[in-house]
């Protein structure tokens, strides 16, 4: 699979939403939640107060559904790979391919939703039902890996340890990009992509049980394989 596909328009009301939820992804990951205000994400789209609280009735409200809108485009990417055809290891391979991919591609929303929530939300009574609905999601994506890994170490093609202890430094490998990676001035789509290639290989390498397993060769070009 080639390049990420950008956010799908969904229509007018849709259209605004997610151009309020991309202004506020990158305001929260260049300055934080404290740091942000509506007036903030207001200004960065060169709009008034108004459209944003036509949509979101306070900042915690946006910094929530930055999160969630993340989360569900990881999903509605990755979940169809993990349930297609194919051995446990070509699909993890397909998998983290497509996370690392997405990652790279929608930083500022993905940095936010990788990075987790702000401490000082986590005790807001408020805030306590949208959060646990994020960490569920959290969850349960990361479960659809683990599914996929605790197949593969059945079938002798992972390491040998427990599937959800095995889950955890495999996306550790990959999300850490959000850390790291920033996109220079010049770098093209495909020099990203390359990037996603590289990390999706590496990670998949960590976690194979015998490096010269048929399977494994893959790893080795991932964009023949899996562009």
């Amino acid at each position: 699979m080639n390049m990420a596909e950008q956010m799908p328009a969904q229509g007018n009301g849709n259209e605004s939403r997610d151009e309020i939820l991309r202004a506020a992804a990158e305001l929260f990951m260049e300055f934080g939640y404290a740091a942000t205000s509506i007036d903030a994400v207001a200004e960065r789209l060169g709009s008034t107060k108004g459209r944003i609280y036509h949509h979101y009735r306070s900042k915690a409200d946006l910094f929530f559904d930055v999160q969630t809108a993340a989360m569900r485009r990881l999903n509605e990417q990755v979940e169809p790979i993990a349930r297609g055809p194919g051995n446990a290891v070509e699909r993890l391979a397909a998998m983290a391919l497509r996370h690392t991919q997405i990652l790279l591609t929608e930083l500022p929303m993905q940095k936010v939703a990788v990075q987790g929530l702000e401490r000082h939300l986590l005790g807001a009574s408020a805030a306590a039902k949208r959060l646990r609905s994020v960490v569920r999601m959290r969850d349960e994506y990361e479960r659809i890996f683990c599914e996929v890994i605790d197949e593969g170490i059945r079938e002798g093609l992972f390491v040998d340890m427990p599937s959800k202890l095995a889950t955890k430094p495999f996306f550790g490998a990959l999300n850490w990009a959000t850390v790291w990676f920033s996109q220079r001035r010049l770098q093209s789509a495909e020099a990203i992509d390359d990037i996603a290639h590289a990390l999706a290989a590496f990670a998949l390498r960590g976690i194979l049980k015998d490096p010269n397993h048929e399977a494994a060769r893959k790893t080795a070009v991932l964009r023949d394989a899996l562009g």
